[in-house]
């Protein structure tokens, strides 16, 4: 039995594509492509400009969360801490004679008092960094606390 090749020369022909490992000739980088069609080319344009727009929109998205996150878990600039004081400091004519305090409450420097006067349910807010009465609300038909 004799090959389908024996009778015929066994010539190598020569491709017009290189070789997967070989390396390519600097004309194949250099070669320049076709004009693309108007309408395709326009096409590509408003492509293109709606990613630059996407990528903008969501790089200003990307700094607003940053800069929350950063917000939130920064320290609070306006809940500034109390100094410390050696003695006690009296504030005067903040509550009336034979007021009952039900309540209070400190948010950094402010002290809001809840008292109960006349008949009344009351709140005062002081600003203890200079010992002022900054508010004073009168609650109208606030029910009275029953003691016991």
């Amino acid at each position: 039995m004799s090959s389908p090749l024996s009778g015929k020369s066994s010539m190598v022909r020569a491709s017009s594509a290189p070789h997967p490992l070989q390396p390519r000739s600097l004309d194949d980088d250099e070669r320049e492509e076709p004009p693309l069609d108007p309408a395709v080319e326009r096409i590509r344009q408003r492509l293109k400009r709606l990613i630059v727009i996407s990528s903008a929109t969501l790089l200003v998205g990307l700094i607003a969360v940053l800069a929350a996150v950063i917000y939130k878990i920064g320290p609070g600039q306006d809940k500034a801490a109390l100094a410390p004081v050696a003695g006690e400091t009296m504030i005067g004519g903040v509550l009336p004679a034979g007021a009952r305090v039900l309540s209070t409450a400190l948010d950094g420097r402010l002290l809001a008092l809840t008292f109960e006067a006349g008949g009344a349910v009351r709140i005062v807010v002081i600003d203890l960094s200079s010992n002022k009465v900054l508010r004073r609300a009168v609650l109208a038909n606030a029910p009275l606390p029953v003691t016991p």
